[in-house]
């Protein structure tokens, strides 16, 4: 074994340096007698220092460092694959990042049989990465330490956009009739011929990473609809196999066509078995008064975070009940819900006759693409929540239909106030407000930066939605320089509206891009608690 190419004060310099600034003394454990009594032949092969010992200075270097360090000899190299330094690794398969994905194939290659968390960041759009993911997966069916397995796609589908979309039939000796749009296929599941291995693969290796996991804490589907499609698959292997691990579990889903999808068949006591739930993503279409009964026993943990993502609303749909509500919140009074719409016309309608209750922990509400604006569940919202809600955004494209639904007949009716102004007045912990495709006026909003001051934190409005006060026509530059400043006093920093450049290719125009891809990055960030 070659030596490294050190004088003996050079060595020495450099073993004291690892000794003392790297921790030895710091964790008061002293330097192993064998290096100091070596003899004078061996001291200074450091190719021979013990694989503990090594292992230990290397855990004090960064990244960057501790791969410098391994490429002195073989010996040390080996050093860099221990498991305890690839415990959590991030691997990314998008098309044309070619070295990353280069880097995040090697590493797969030995570590996802070591690791104990994995965050797949892919692009579902392509067959090469789908390839790719799917190797990622089948190594991990072998590794029983893995503990967080979570999916970040590009997209919520696994076809390109525009080619054929033939149907899948999984086979199911239970077939039920809730099938929202397909009575003739009551397990019908989008895909396309490209995509048809991938999901079958997947499927099969997500179903033995939860039989053979040990202590399996971490599940994200990533919102991906051919995925989440499985969940009545995946739901009685998790309550028989990781009842008393699972503590994250996402199985919401973002739909390629919100108006047409199948429903699945899943009892509410398959969550009855988790004692250690803290995260749960759910699909509105699977939220009723049994489930939120079962949430609510009092031997489960306390749950932290519920998400809601609402897309279409089956006319069958029997809803949930203000005493559930209050029942639920009674049980898990740290719990914070999130509910998200996107492209959900039926709930944006909704929000005030059922969907939304007194007694819901809201935290979050989101609605994304739903084409209009509901002005008086906004007012429920400032009544119903005043003390819990942090965060609102309402989102759609700057050229829908619906441009002036906040401020037409405000000339007509001045008594009657905004109800974004209200909100901020009467939500004491608002903290972010997102406002995009309603043309709003430059009063309104130095109005919401005063009521709600430094506290806050984000104020995102496009300078393409901002109005003149009296024409209610878009203000001009000037107009915008003013209502910054204004805005500015009243957070107590510097403020300006978004530009154009700033915004989403889908928010500036309607088709110009996939919605999903505006959506997964805010909604996969709710598995996250901070």
């Amino acid at each position: 074994m070659a030596r490294l190419p050190l004088c003996k004060k050079q060595n020495k310099a450099l073993y004291d340096s690892v000794v003392v600034d790297q921790g030895w003394r710091r964790r008061d454990v002293a330097a192993p007698l064998s290096l100091v009594n070596m003899s004078t032949q061996t001291q200074w092969h450091w190719n021979l220092l013990p694989s503990v010992i090594l292992i230990e200075i290397l855990a004090y270097l960064p990244l960057s460092d501790r791969i410098s360090a391994c490429s002195t000899c073989k010996a040390w190299r080996s050093a860099l694959f221990h498991p305890s330094f690839w415990r959590r690794i991030e691997l990314v398969f998008v098309a044309g990042e070619w070295r990353r994905l280069e880097r995040s194939r090697f590493v797969a290659s030995w570590a996802a049989r070591k690791l104990r968390s994995c965050v797949i960041h892919f692009e579902t759009v392509n067959t090469n990465c789908l390839v790719e993911v799917d190797h990622v997966l089948l190594k991990i069916t072998r590794n029983p330490q893995v503990e967080e397995l979570i999916l970040l796609p590009s997209h919520c589908h696994t076809f390109t956009k525009g080619h054929d979309r033939p149907y899948y039939l999984r086979h199911n000796n239970n077939n039920n009739n809730n099938n929202k749009n397909n009575a003739s296929h009551p397990r019908c599941l989008p895909c396309s011929r490209s995509s048809y291995q991938f999901i079958e693969s997947a499927q099969e290796s997500l179903q033995s990473i939860i039989s053979n996991s040990r202590n399996l804490r971490t599940l994200v589907l990533g919102c991906i609809q051919d995925l989440t499609d499985q969940a009545d698959i995946f739901l009685p292997l998790l309550a028989h196999h990781q009842f008393n691990s699972i503590s994250t579990l996402g199985l919401a889903s973002v739909k390629y066509d919100p108006n047409s999808y199948a429903l699945l068949d899943i009892p509410p006591d398959n969550f009855a078995s988790f004692t250690a739930l803290q995260v749960l993503t759910l699909d509105y279409d699977y939220m009723s008064d049994r489930l939120l009964g079962v949430l609510a026993t009092p031997y489960t943990c306390p749950l932290r975070r519920l998400v809601l993502h609402v897309h279409g609303i089956d006319q069958t749909h029997q809803g949930t009940s203000e005493y559930m509500w209050y029942c639920f919140k009674q049980q898990h009074p740290q719990c914070s819900l999130v509910v998200t719409l996107m492209h959900s016309y039926d709930g944006v309608e909704q929000l005030g006759s059922g969907l939304l209750h007194p007694s819901m922990p809201l935290t979050h509400f989101r609605a994304f693409f739903c084409e209009w604006i509901n002005i008086a569940a906004l007012r429920l919202m400032s009544n119903w929540y005043s003390e819990t809600l942090r965060h609102l955004m309402w989102v759609d494209s700057l050229d829908h239909s619906g441009w002036g639904m906040l401020t037409e007949g405000r000339d007509e009716d001045q008594e009657t106030p905004d109800p974004l102004v209200m909100l901020a007045w009467k939500c004491k912990h608002l903290e972010h407000l997102t406002l995009f495709g309603y043309g709003y006026g430059g009063s309104d909003i130095v109005a919401i930066a005063r009521l709600r001051g430094p506290g806050l934190k984000k104020l995102w409005i496009p300078e393409d939605c901002l109005e003149a006060d009296e024409s209610h026509e878009l203000a001009n530059e000037e107009d915008v320089d003013n209502i910054a400043e204004d805005v500015s006093a009243g957070l107590g920093r510097t403020w300006r509206p978004l530009t154009l450049s700033e915004l989403h290719p889908c928010v500036r125009t309607a088709n110009s891009a996939d919605t999903d891809q505006y959506i997964l990055p805010i909604v996969l960030s709710d598995t996250i608690l901070s």
